[in-house]
């Protein structure tokens, strides 16, 4: 996306609102036949862009580079979660963490899937948790001890390896209508 959004987060919620307004189709196009938005679609070289204003633009490689990052991240929590023997409804609380979840819209991360579909007060800005974290373990030997005790409940899951990654990937790309 060009233009003055500075954050990956602009372009979630750019992505959802065009994906709800009818817009973006479900495979990641633009839907240009909306003859009352004919002028908000246009071209630059090649490439369909949508003009969120005279200057800010959306180009169909900005949606189908997010669709590619939603895949992986919800192909993820389909591995887990199958693998968990979970539902993603039963999960009780999303932490979204990072400069990127600090600004992310949990509706739009619900509206293109980036997230399962769970009621948006499940779904929590943590901020920077890996920095605090680091701090208090830096700080705290009782917090450090804490930490470290976790890992023993920890695994690891390899999502690159595994033969049906591919598959559930390709499920995953399409936005939710």
């Amino acid at each position: 996306m060009k233009g003055a959004i500075d954050s990956g987060s602009g372009l979630v919620d750019a992505v959802a609102e065009l994906v709800s307004a009818g817009l973006i189709d479900a495979s990641g196009r633009f839907a240009l036949e909306p003859e009352l938005l004919a002028e908000r679609f246009g071209k630059i070289g090649e490439e369909n862009v949508f003009y969120l204003s005279d200057e800010v633009y959306l180009s169909q490689r900005d949606v189908r580079e997010l669709q590619f990052a939603k895949a992986s991240i919800a192909t993820g929590w389909s591995i887990l979660c199958r693998d968990l023997g979970v539902e993603p409804q039963e999960i009780s609380q999303v932490l979204l963490g990072g400069s990127f979840g600090s600004y992310l819209s949990a509706a739009s991360a619900v509206k293109i899937g980036l997230v399962p579909k769970l009621p948006l007060a499940r779904i929590v800005s943590a901020g920077n948790v890996a920095g605090e974290g680091a701090k208090i373990a830096a700080l705290s030997v009782t917090e450090r001890a804490a930490a470290n005790a976790i890992l023993e409940e920890v695994e690891y899951v390899e999502l690159s390896g595994r033969t049906d990654f591919n598959d559930l990937f390709i499920d995953q790309l399409s936005f939710p209508t």
